[in-house]
């Protein structure tokens, strides 16, 4: 196979492991989504241009290593030459000998090595024969040096940098903060900050200046990135805590600013919530769409995300007549996202789970088991073992799946509905005793 079949090849794989059967029948927010996913196992982002050139075959040069590297990564590979190998690319190991395959390969810039047709003549076939055997396997062994050596240099952004932050403004939200940075030694045309997972955030900064000011809106422990054109080469963490329950509506989950809903009684009737008077209180219109985030964030982190569990009762609180009302309960941490989303029967299609780098969408998957009348008071229970995860509702396991990297440590709790929810017997706790919630 020549590199840009392996491509082919490792497209049909990113689509296959996006849940389809072809990469045709993603849309762009498919896209979008696989970007992020192979920035999150990768450390390398990917614009949704490259992608699309990439699954379109759309280039005259093989993408750049870094490129590669970032969807070999994804794909469970050490790197682009391990891909290679694994597939039988031109050059690898139990990969083709033939020489007219090895002379028809594409390498470094992506342009052919070429070999002209042999012609034989019957007097002297054997003498030739021998010769061309020979000539293949040098062909061979230089085009394997070559690929590897093209394939295993350092990315053009490499280089010394330097990138810190700090708050202006302590735990407070919004939140203040500085970054400082040094680029001038590291290659590259363009430079950004971008705050956390979200790349609405992202700011595009001057390669020769050294300071960004920026403002955080919503609470959190956040990975602010700085990147060199598309690549990722410092983070940093930014932990906003909360020490207590913060309450605000968004237009939706990822997007908008948040309107914050102040409450001296987070705890009513015995239970966590919000309800209509608070709103209007806080000029939060209850009849506008809109998503409500209940989120808890400590100082101290001291649980290990990838072995712990969550209990809680929840119910959702119709505002307004929404005919797809669902709950989500979140357990935040260090690297990645770990939560469930619930809703009616006959809703699931728009629903989603996800645990770590697994992603489990409703319109790919069966969330039928995800799906119960919210409206009436039902137990959570969400058991992580070893990266393995187990969500039970009213003591029936409803969602088993599994997850390969590593969460690193608890570090807060959220309820968040598209109406207003309540919850009770929330208690969150490491499998090694840790008590993370309540405290």
């Amino acid at each position: 196979m020549t590199d840009r079949q392996l491509i082919e090849s490792g497209a049909d794989e990113l689509a296959a492991r996006q849940g389809f059967s072809n990469w045709r029948d993603m849309r762009q927010r498919d896209l979008e989504y696989l970007c992020e996913r192979i920035e999150g196992s990768s450390g390398i982002l990917i614009s949704l241009s490259t992608i699309k050139r990439i699954l379109n075959g759309q280039y005259n040069r093989l993408p750049q290593v870094a490129t590669l590297n970032a969807l070999a990564v994804y794909l469970g590979y050490a790197d682009w030459q391990a891909f290679r190998l694994a597939k039988g690319g031109v050059g690898a190991e139990g990969g083709q000998t033939n020489s007219h395959a090895a002379a028809g390969a594409e390498v470094g810039s992506g342009a052919g090595v070429k070999v002209a047709p042999q012609v034989w003549g019957a007097a002297r076939m054997k003498g030739r024969q021998t010769r061309v055997v020979i000539g293949a396997g040098v062909v061979a062994v230089l085009l394997l040096v070559v690929s590897w050596r093209y394939f295993s240099r350092s990315p053009k952004t490499g280089g010394a940098a330097s990138f810190s932050v700090r708050k202006t403004t302590q735990n407070a939200i919004p939140n203040t903060v500085v970054f400082t940075y040094d680029v001038g030694r590291v290659g590259g045309d363009s430079f950004f900050i971008q705050q956390s997972w979200d790349r609405d955030r992202r700011v595009r900064i001057d390669r020769r200046g050294h300071t960004l000011t920026d403002i955080y809106y919503e609470p959190g422990y956040h990975v602010a990135k700085l990147f060199a054109n598309d690549r990722i080469v410092k983070t940093v963490d930014v932990s906003i805590p909360t020490d207590g329950w913060c309450f605000y509506s968004k237009e939706t989950l990822i997007h908008g600013l948040p309107s914050y809903i102040h409450t001296g009684h987070p705890v009513h009737d015995g239970h966590l919530g919000l309800d209509r008077q608070t709103l209007l209180i806080n000029r939060v219109d209850p009849e506008k769409p809109q998503v409500y985030l209940y989120t808890w964030f400590p100082k101290n982190i001291s649980a290990d995300a990838d072995n712990c569990r969550l209990t809680a009762r929840i119910k959702m609180t119709d505002v307004r007549n929404n005919a797809f009302p669902w709950i989500m309960s979140e357990i935040y941490c260090q690297r990645s996202f770990m939560y469930s989303m619930y809703t009616l029967p006959g809703c699931t299609g728009a629903i989603c789970a996800q645990y770590g780098d697994r992603f489990i969408d409703g319109k790919d998957n069966d969330l039928s088991s995800l799906a119960f009348d919210v409206r009436q008071w039902h137990d959570i229970d969400i058991l992580v073992r070893q990266r393995r995860v187990t969500v039970s509702v009213d003591g029936k396991p409803v969602l088993k799946t599994a997850y390969p990297a590593s969460n690193g440590m608890i570090t807060g709790l959220g309820f968040h509905s598209n109406g207003l929810c309540e919850v009770d017997s929330i208690r969150l706790t490491g499998l090694d005793g840790t008590v993370v919630y309540p405290r």
